[in-house]
């Protein structure tokens, strides 16, 4: 399954910005088959860029300054907010339908695993508290908050590196 992440990230040009993301990431993931990082493989620069081959992960044309264009910038930190909501969304509409009693099923819980789980969507909801669409790399944070307060007090360096992962 692939993934279309906004990495923000402090940085003084384009080209620092797309190389830190990169060089972060592949030092999160370590070796080619770490089973510790929740993605096997991913693509800077998009993935889905339409400007090029989507599995070149050289491509910068994706990446968004906040100097350059700060509506650019704000509207794609939006998209991902708004794109996190609908997949919570549509999470918490499949979990209500199923209208699950927790504590029956908690209490019935052996400690086998028996494929079925009910909890699956809640399980989805809670991870997506915390998780999804986008990442603040500076603050080490899924929180917009700390990168919009620093574009208040003035900090412009900060860009938007898209990366597709894979899981």
């Amino acid at each position: 399954m692939h993934v279309l992440q906004r990495i923000a990230v402090q940085a003084e040009n384009k080209d620092y910005a797309f190389g830190s993301v990169k060089e972060y990431l592949e030092n999160q993931m370590g070796d080619e088959y770490n089973l510790a990082s929740w993605y096997d493989w991913f693509v800077t620069g998009g993935g889905w860029n339409p400007n090029t081959d989507g599995y070149d992960d050289n491509d910068q044309s994706m990446t968004v300054s906040y100097d350059d264009n700060p509506k650019m910038f704000l509207d794609t930190v939006k998209e991902g907010i708004e794109a996190r909501m609908a997949e919570f969304n549509t999470y918490r509409k499949h979990f209500n339908e199923k209208n699950v009693d927790i504590n029956s099923v908690l209490d019935k819980y052996d400690g086998q695993m028996d494929f079925g789980f009910p909890l699956y969507e809640l399980s989805k909801l809670i991870d997506m508290l915390h998780n999804s669409y986008f990442y603040d790399m500076h603050h080490e944070t899924t929180n917009t908050k700390y990168m919009l307060e620093d574009i208040d007090k003035g900090n412009k360096n900060w860009y938007i590196v898209f990366v597709d992962f894979h899981f």
